[in-house]
């Protein structure tokens, strides 16, 4: 250090003497003195660090030197009660340092996902006996081991002893801990007692009694080093009370005598501080639980908020190919506005767009599901092909239906009538029956077998056409009431004989298919099976019975009227149901003129209309 008497003395002299100075010359001879003194600064510091970390290169600081907080904190961050428990008696220090906050969070987090099993799961059930003020409250350590058994707990009494090796019978792969004790199933068969359902202890499991599943009862053990385990009130305590005291408020008053005394005899913790130490585990296991699920729900939100953002990501994607898409199909069909009639659905990934017509569907599904396929040349080519399709349509005049316009044959008549009256073009190309080999038809000039094909995939076309066939009004009884509801009645009836008999004349794979002859043939038998049900039901509405039915007293479920329950006959059921103690078919019951059963049942469908499943809307007048 250099001495005040050897620093440089500044000469004397007035201000004036240094006014012609140069102000931008000192300035840079100040910079660069500056830079140079970093640069040396700089250097000098990076030696120093690099001499500093090579002296402690090989240095490791034992655990147990660390503070306490700080091993703590360590302990906490372990996830796995099995490594805690490695941790936790390795040493005698280690030991003193496990909390019980510790060990219930370890066990709660382990398994964050699923609450149902493993430690999460263990732990539990033992707080579900701490929260009843049920069981001895177990130290830190001994939930560890409750936590990692391996072995029943009981040892030398053990019932389940190997005396081979000494050692207790290993647990079973189960996480339960019956009572807060690790115990065997030969401990747990042999050394709890199973209560009644009418016994006091099964009314007061949710306080001060530790009753396992299946209302299991077990005495406290105490192990080795004198410490008690287990209920803090045994078999023996609850069936003195059960047999001396029959008052509820006597057998409460009696628990808590035993409560108190299994707390001062056989516990280091008197009652007061045994429930201050209770609710410190049942609020360091809550907080830990709705950490858990909240840390769970957190993280499940953001994965479906990605998983979302990627699928809208995907859609937006495939919404701007197959709009190109849609619009040169649109440039090419343009003079068919009736292919091209879709709907969009922008919230579904893989049903974008939904051509109405199922042949363009099925031609474009295709490039429908990889839109990325879908290049300009592919799609020109399923284009022309299906505008072709609809250009045959077109030039042959199809939904004029000219082939069974003015034919004399009952069912093409009605089928007619049924096309124009209740069918439109887009209805009917929308059918699963109007593919490829339907337009082939309409291209070879076979327009009835094509409409035959299409009305196949159309729900109930068959048989409304059925039985518009059969049952007609006369052209003078048009505007009758009366006659309408008739011809409404019959033609209830001949829907059903359609669906009973049309399953005999199906053909080919599922789903099935008439054919022409097929259908001519389910046709004639279904013309003749109508004739004996019409005839029965005649009947059976005009037999001395059914009037006789008619005049009873009004006693029904208030749905139905007798007339309209008699009125069933012509919608009988096809299947079999169970009426006044018999299985029955109510169609057979028609069909073979059983009119007592079929009466039988008409009275239940009148008296008892909800257990036989009748609504009100299935009535005909």
């Amino acid at each position: 250090m250099t001495s005040r008497t050897l620093r440089k003395r500044q000469r004397a002299g007035a201000f004036s003497d240094d006014i012609d100075f140069d102000l931008e010359e000192l300035l840079n001879d100040h910079e660069e003195n500056g830079i140079a003194y970093r640069a040396e600064r700089d250097a000098k510091k990076a030696k120093d660090e690099d001499e500093y970390a090579d002296a402690f290169s090989g240095y490791e600081i034992a655990l147990t030197d660390l503070p306490a907080l700080c091993i703590e904190r360590i302990m906490a961050m372990l996830d796995s009660p099995s490594d805690l428990y490695n941790v936790a008696f390795s040493s005698k220090l280690l030991m003193n340092i496990v909390t019980p906050e510790t060990v219930i969070r370890s066990a709660v987090f382990s398994n964050m996902k699923r609450k149902d099993g493993g430690y999460r799961k263990t732990m539990a059930e033992i707080m579900q006996h701490v929260s009843n003020r049920s069981i001895h409250l177990p130290s830190p350590h001994r939930l560890l081991r409750l936590l990692n058994a391996k072995s029943c707990e009981r040892g030398a009494k053990c019932f389940g002893k190997n005396l081979n090796t000494g050692k207790s019978m290993t647990l079973s792969g189960n996480f339960h801990r019956t009572c807060g004790m690790a115990l065997c199933e030969h401990c747990i068969k042999f050394n709890t007692t199973k209560v009644d359902y009418n016994h006091f202890a099964n009314n007061e499991s949710g306080k001060n009694v530790a009753l396992s599943g299946w209302r299991l009862l077990t005495n406290p053990y105490q192990d080795d080093n004198g410490a008690w385990h287990g209920p803090l009130v045994g078999v023996l305590e609850l069936q003195q009370i059960q047999n001396s005291y029959s008052e509820r408020e006597e057998k409460e008053k009696a628990l808590t005598g035993f409560v108190e005394k299994a707390l001062t005899e056989n516990s280091n913790l008197c009652p007061s501080h045994y429930e201050e130490k209770a609710t410190a585990y049942s609020e360091i296991y809550n907080a830990a639980e709705k950490e858990a699920d909240d840390y769970v729900a957190q993280k499940l939100k953001e994965q479906m908020q990605k998983s979302d953002e990627c699928r809208q990501e995907r859609i937006a994607k495939r919404l701007t190919k197959l709009r190109a898409v849609h619009a040169q199909m649109i440039d090419i069909m343009g003079d068919f506005p009736l292919a091209m009639e879709c709907t969009w659905n922008e919230e579904s990934e893989r049903q974008i767009l939904k051509f109405e017509c199922f042949y363009v569907q099925q031609s474009m599904s295709t490039l429908i599901s990889a839109p990325s396929y879908a290049n300009k040349n592919a799609v020109s080519t399923i284009a022309e092909m299906i505008k072709q399709k609809f250009t045959i349509l077109q030039e042959k005049d199809f939904f004029t239906y000219a082939s069974i316009k003015n034919s004399s044959n009952r069912f093409r008549k009605a089928m007619y009538e049924y096309c124009v009256n209740n069918l439109t073009p887009e209805k009917l190309l929308k059918s699963s029956r109007a593919d490829a080999e339907f337009f082939r038809q309409v291209e070879e000039n076979k327009p009835t077998r094509a409409l035959v094909r299409a009305l196949n995939g159309i729900e109930t076309a068959l048989e409304d056409i059925f039985s518009v066939s059969v049952a007609r009004a006369n052209e003078n009884e048009a505007e009758d009431p009366i006659a309408q509801a008739r011809v409404a009645r019959y033609r209830k009836l001949a829907t059903v004989v359609w669906k009973k008999k049309r399953v005999d004349f199906r053909s080919g794979p599922y789903p099935y298919i008439m054919d022409m002859q097929n259908l001519k043939d389910c046709y004639t038998a279904c013309i003749e099976e109508f004739r004996i049900m019409k005839k029965n039901a005649k009947d059976y509405i005009a037999s001395t019975e059914s009037r006789a039915f008619l005049r009873r007293e009004a006693e029904g479920g208030g749905i139905l009227s007798r007339q309209e329950a008699l009125n069933f006959v012509f919608a009988p059921k096809i299947y079999r149901e169970w009426i006044g103690g018999t299985s029955r078919i109510p169609y057979d019951d028609v069909r073979n003129r059983r009119f007592s059963s079929l009466r039988t049942a008409h009275e239940q469908y009148f008296r008892h209309p909800n257990r036989n499943q009748i609504r009100r809307e299935d009535a005909l007048a």
